[in-house]
């Protein structure tokens, strides 16, 4: 099964609920800042109740959904509330994100959207994305909700449920057992599995006696790291085509200045589809053109492109002045600087 039908905000008339942290954000922030962790994928981020939350508890936040509606709010919200958060479009089962890229994962009630192919390639790319010894904070629906065990509702597969009204009409949710979680999670450490039944709240328009069970599911991945090599890109000649040179506004965010030549270089293709971004430094003057040295790459995590650093021939920048000279635009991406003459690095 493809093409879910994301949720339908447009039904849903009074969002106050929906931009309400649960309680169990306002503990994970609180642990894994004590952890010492930095960045958040808040995994289906809806209107971003949990995003905000991370962002002001100081973690670097991306938030992912698959409603165009969701991330338009959380972009204007997120502005409103003074708040910085990476917002992406993205679908869960391929995350447009490097390997390795974030300490924390968070999912409430948002990972399991999916039927039980889906639910692995979910899983899949939560190993790729996380860093080793990355933390997970997930829910699963429990098989023994009324939904799954009692209500008819058509079932996909085994663990497939597709909700046929309201503001989840076909969309399908994922539901779970003890077992189905060990095989999941077989990979990781679990830390924690409660079985949460929230048997009275708001349900169907009204507050009442429901039987709405969850698994709240907190685990670790320990693996080893994935290192990038650029061996064959550092050191390399390339020819670029500068198209937005030293001085000239960003595109789409005209208070953004160039402070440096900005290029691509054809028949290379990033990892967004694009031909390969370059960073001209050593030039203090617009180009149009440029043919130069690649000393260095900048290995973006929270998204799924990297950024080649090149210079005139006879040019040589330390860490800290490349650094320095990308900070204008980098700083809104977690990263790492591959530079030539490091052995780490190359």
């Amino acid at each position: 099964m493809k093409d879910y039908i994301p949720f339908d905000w447009t039904t849903v008339d009074n969002k106050g609920s929906w931009l309400e942290p649960c309680e169990e954000s306002y503990y994970y922030a609180e642990k894994w800042r004590r952890e010492g962790r930095h960045s958040v994928l808040d995994l289906g981020c809806g209107l971003g109740r949990h995003s905000v939350l991370f962002a002001r508890y100081g973690f670097k936040v991306t938030a992912v959904d698959i409603s165009d509606e969701a991330i338009s709010f959380l972009k204007k919200n997120g502005k409103e509330q003074g708040v910085d958060i990476s917002c992406r479009k993205a679908d869960m089962e391929s995350l447009p994100f490097s390997d390795d890229a974030f300490d924390c994962i968070f999912a409430m009630h948002s990972a399991g959207h999916a039927d039980s192919e889906g639910m692995k390639k979910v899983m899949s790319e939560i190993k790729r994305v996380i860093k080793p010894g990355g933390t997970v904070f997930m829910t699963l629906c429990s098989k023994y909700t009324w939904t799954f065990a009692e209500s008819g509702l058509p079932k996909y597969d085994e663990n497939t449920v597709i909700k046929t009204d309201g503001p989840e009409k076909g969309v399908p949710h994922f539901y779970v057992d003890k077992e189905d979680i060990k095989g999941l999670f077989a990979d990781f450490e679990l830390v924690k599995v409660r079985h949460i039944d929230d048997c009275f709240g708001e349900c169907c328009g009204g507050t009442k006696w429901k039987n709405e069970k969850h698994y709240f599911i907190e685990a670790v991945l320990h693996k080893e790291p994935v290192k990038p090599d650029y061996s064959d890109i550092i050191g390399a000649t390339v020819e670029c085509t500068i198209d937005r040179p030293l001085g000239k506004a960003h595109p789409r965010f005209p208070d953004m200045i160039y402070p440096v030549n900005y290029g691509y270089v054809e028949g290379i293709i990033a990892g967004d589809g694009a031909w390969q971004d370059v960073y001209v430094l050593g030039v203090d003057e617009p180009l149009e053109r440029f043919t130069g040295r690649v000393i260095a790459v900048y290995h973006r995590l929270n998204d799924n492109e990297d950024k080649w650093i090149a210079v005139p021939d006879g040019v040589s920048l330390s860490r800290k002045e490349i650094l320095e000279k990308i900070e204008f635009q980098e700083k809104y991406f977690d990263g790492e600087l591959y530079l030539q003459g490091e052995k780490d690095n190359i």
